[in-house]
């Protein structure tokens, strides 16, 4: 049975990839199930076995992508014992991570309502909110250790991420220019008005 489990999750991440990538290429209306399913060698009533239909297997195959985000910030941010730095270097891990992965990128600049900035609804608010709530702890472990300002850490890290979606959909999804040396300034800007004051 743990066998059989373990091929049927493997199989849905070579299938969550090749969709990505579909989807990334032609955009979801045009990518097309028989083209995931050629990307692998499967029949396309294969994918109705992981998916109920195209739309799942996008909300899907984004919801991973979004999560293996959310991990390669995790894990900038677990290299670092200092909470100043540590909330620096998952900002910046954060903003840069779609530098490096242009399939989410073309996603993102395709839907720009999968990662809203303002929206009545945010398809994948549960892992938005997680990330913010990764920026509360580090907001109070800096706070607990006096590097941070006493405040209201839950609402800071809820302004910072709305900031943090507005520069990401300015460079990656509008393309604008100098978005990054902005987001480096506004980050030390942030840290100024984060820490402690002696």
């Amino acid at each position: 049975m743990l066998i059989n489990s373990d091929r049927r999750e493997k199989r849905e991440a070579e299938i969550l990839e090749a969709a990505l990538e579909a989807f990334a290429e032609y955009g979801f209306r045009k990518a097309s199930v028989e083209d995931i399913a050629g990307r692998l060698g499967l029949a396309p009533g294969t994918l109705y076995l992981y998916a109920k239909d195209k739309r799942d297997l996008y909300r899907k195959a984004v919801g991973k992508a979004f999560g293996e985000w959310q991990d390669s910030v995790r894990r900038v941010a677990a290299a670092e014992s200092d909470p100043v730095e540590r909330f620096r270097a998952s900002c910046r891990a954060a903003f840069r991570y779609l530098a490096e992965e242009p399939r989410l990128r073309r996603i993102l600049a395709r839907d720009p309502e999968l990662f809203p900035v303002v929206s009545p609804e945010d398809p994948f608010s549960d892992i938005n909110r997680a990330s913010s709530g990764f920026l509360e702890a580090i907001i109070r472990e800096g706070q607990a250790a006096g590097a941070f300002a006493p405040g209201d850490a839950e609402a800071a890290s809820r302004v910072l991420f709305s900031l943090y979606v507005l520069f990401v959909q300015k460079a990656y999804v509008a393309g604008e220019a100098g978005e990054e040396a902005l987001f480096e300034r506004g980050l030390e800007l942030v840290l100024d008005g984060l820490r402690a004051r002696p």
